[in-house]
């Protein structure tokens, strides 16, 4: 009998924690047991409607599909199915689905404690796959369905606004521009929430190109300049001459940044005082944005990019949000390369620091 050594199991589990969806899952499973048990060809199956159906193939698939009479009970790790296959059940709760080898070493199916623990992780993996698709599923049904009354509300509003149904007096343009506002936050939250499903499902797809962080940065700033405006703001932005451009997704850049400043804004104190700087360090270009807010108290500091979490601080309650924003964010940079950082203190204001590769660079 060929054991399975800790470190392998460990390889497992890295592999399988880089996997998205539960495709991926299957993929990145298949392989690691054929390597382990030197099979020449694998599959998964998938029971549907009582039938088993191939979900992925490692060799001949004219070998692979055909209607496979499995036993509904395992009795134990390995079951034979047919000469030189043999299946290992990964999922219990339906649909179950089983991974197939053909050819492997005997020896190597042998180590039932080692493969009762492959067979956890695979299924584990299996199953927090498949529930990060269903929510992914969920979201895009229901950002979809928002859209739709969302934009016609928007537009009506843009139209009395305009005043094309008849003159407004100075309280209907003022309720008029409420309801404005609240549909472009609602259209934020709906936004976060479709990128938190791309990010949790490994659907995202980004434009990687040369981003020109000054010209970003100025389309982040009037998406927020009126609030900066309103609020009495002093801001200062400082970018080095010769600053090289950014590999990054344009709109996902600009859209970052603008929370940043955004964030910025509505928790610094009316007065207060915002500064936008940005440099080259090696490979990478930062840009870090700096206020005189109201900070960030420690035991916040560990939850800030946890999806949903909103501060417990009255002073956090008071200004409307979701708790998405900053998750989103560091989603986004570190599918780009880049990274995330926010330092602050209670009363001492708040600095976030945006790390990205400089374009041409690898960081």
């Amino acid at each position: 009998m060929r054991e399975m050594r800790m470190e392998q199991l460990i390889e497992l589990g890295r592999i399988l924690g880089l996997s998205k969806d539960p495709q991926e899952v299957r993929r990145a499973a298949l392989d690691w047991v054929m390597a382990q048990t030197g099979a020449v060809e694998g599959t998964v199956l998938l029971q549907e409607s009582g039938a088993w159906r191939c979900a992925i193939v490692r060799g001949d698939p004219a070998f692979w599909e055909r209607e496979w009479t499995l036993p509904p009970s395992v009795r134990s790790i390995w079951e034979p199915a047919a000469d030189t296959v043999w299946f290992l059940p990964i999922t219990e709760r339906e649909p179950s689905e089983r991974l197939g080898v053909r050819d492997p070493d005997p020896e190597a199916l042998a180590d039932e404690a080692g493969w009762e623990a492959a067979k956890l992780w695979i299924g584990m993996a299996l199953e927090a796959a498949r529930e990060r698709e269903a929510r992914g599923t969920f979201f895009s049904i229901a950002v979809h369905e928002l859209r739709l009354p969302m934009t016609s509300i928007k537009g009506y509003a843009d139209l009395l606004l305009k005043e094309l149904a008849g003159p407004l007096t100075e309280n209907q343009r003022r309720f008029l521009g409420t309801i404005r506002a609240n549909i472009d936050r609602l259209a934020t939250l709906v936004n976060d929430l479709l990128e938190h499903a791309r990010l949790e499902t490994g659907r995202l797809r980004l434009r990687i190109e040369p981003v020109s962080l000054s010209e970003a940065l100025e389309e982040a700033l009037r998406r927020v300049r009126s609030e900066i405006e309103s609020r009495g703001h002093r801001l200062s932005v400082d970018l080095l001459e010769d600053l090289p451009q950014a590999a990054a997704d344009r709109e996902r850049l600009e859209g970052i940044l603008g929370k940043v400043l955004d964030n910025a804004a509505k928790y610094t104190p009316p007065g207060g005082e915002i500064r936008v700087r940005a440099w080259r360090q090696g490979p990478a270009v930062i840009c870090e944005v700096e206020d005189t807010g109201i900070g960030i108290a420690p035991p916040d500091q560990a939850q800030l990019f946890t999806p949903f979490w909103r501060s417990e601080d009255p002073r956090v309650r008071e200004v409307p949000g979701f708790g998405l924003s900053l998750a989103v964010a560091r989603g986004l940079l570190q599918a780009m390369g880049g990274e995330i950082e926010v330092e602050g203190a209670p009363g001492q204001g708040t600095r976030v620091r945006i790390r990205l590769p400089a374009a041409g660079s690898a960081c």
